[in-house]
């Protein structure tokens, strides 16, 4: 019986494995098809969806249906927020640039302001895909709700960051692991995270909800 558990439990890794791989290469054909400047968000918000949907489903999911129906529906809006994403790293290195090279009585509060806005953007680049697969919003509304449950979910979003840290140590001791499942299991990491985050918080508004229902009963009683 052990053995056959053990088994069972040996080909759902490899059959996990399998799958991550395939979704790596996936995203690599894609962003190439998009020569990589148009293709690589469109890739990665398909990618990210397609890992959610395997992770809410656990089976039963048409991998290359949800990845190329998720490309070809996100395109546009995957490629505007990437590029947003873009402009604003590099509007923020920039300005980190002149922080440090301008010495002057506030540069310490221009320090700590920096480090503060680049926390929120650190966060809003691990929340963005995933809030746009599980939310259907606007691009404004899908920022916003990024670095909300991003902000209201620390240990999460603490645990994700301690990951994404880990993982930096596995690609330099096995550097070959890299091409052939970095972005996706890197991706399957933080889909699986925000999943839970996004789940966290649902129940406690609709815990709130409920507790605001009851004092409205009572009252009304």
């Amino acid at each position: 019986m052990a053995k056959t558990v053990n088994s069972n439990g040996f080909y759902r890794f490899l059959e996990w494995l399998m799958w991550i791989m395939y979704l790596n290469l996936l995203w690599v054909m894609m962003s190439l098809v998009g020569l990589i400047v148009l293709g690589i968000f469109p890739a990665t918000a398909a990618l990210v969806t397609t890992i959610r949907e395997w992770c809410v489903r656990k089976d039963g999911i048409a991998f290359n249906k949800t990845f190329f129906k998720a490309y070809k529906h996100t395109f546009i809006q995957s490629n505007i927020i990437g590029y947003l994403l873009t402009i604003i790293g590099y509007i923020l290195f920039v300005d980190f640039q002149w922080i440090m090279q301008h010495t002057s009585t506030f540069q310490s509060l221009f320090l700590v302001l920096f480090i503060v806005i680049g926390i929120i953007y650190t966060i809003t680049i691990l929340y963005i895909f995933p809030t746009f697969s599980h939310f259907d919003l606007s691009i404004r509304q899908t920022f916003k709700h990024a670095i909300v449950l991003g902000l209201f979910s620390p240990l999460v979003t603490i645990a994700m960051f301690i990951a994404l840290f880990l993982l930096q140590y596995i690609w330099r001791f096995i550097p070959g692991l890299l091409p052939v499942v970095g972005v996706s299991f890197t991706f399957y990491i933080v889909t699986r995270a925000a999943i839970f985050a996004f789940e966290s918080f649902e129940n406690r508004q609709q815990s709130l909800l409920e507790k605001k229902y009851v004092k409205g009963e009572k009252k009304h009683a």
